[in-house]
């Protein structure tokens, strides 16, 4: 493969590249603080809760927060994924108009159907 990168962009190549890595492992820890946050047990508390609010109005309130605090856990996080992965396919449309697509945080060219040439965008043989 015999594609090269623009030299006088290098530096707005390697500057995104920064950003998108530090996007991915943000949202790597979205989505466990999602998987997190939908495993919680929190809600069986808050339902067996509910039962006992037949003849308390403060099982009912304490009902009520057990099961406003789970749903806030899981939409707070659903959240932060989303703004994650909207940040992320911004940077990867640029990497794209510029000729490049990512597999998980590994560039490679579009030409490359197969992936088996990754680029590093931090060595001065990929520039031209």
């Amino acid at each position: 493969m015999n594609s090269y990168l623009s030299a006088q962009q290098k530096s707005e190549y390697q500057r995104n590249y920064r950003n998108f890595e530090d996007h991915y492992t943000k949202g790597e820890a979205a989505l466990q603080a999602l998987k997190q946050a939908k495993a919680s047990r929190i809600w069986i508390v808050g339902v067996i809760a509910l039962f006992f609010s037949m003849h308390s109005e403060f099982y009912l309130g304490m009902a009520a927060a057990l099961l406003g605090a789970y749903f806030y856990q899981i939409i707070s996080a659903y959240m932060k994924k989303a703004q994650v992965e909207d940040s992320l396919e911004e940077i990867e449309r640029w990497f794209s108009t510029k000729g490049l697509v990512f597999q998980d945080k590994t560039a490679f060219f579009k030409e490359d159907d197969q992936l088996e040439n990754p680029i590093d965008l931090f060595q001065d043989t990929v520039y031209q």
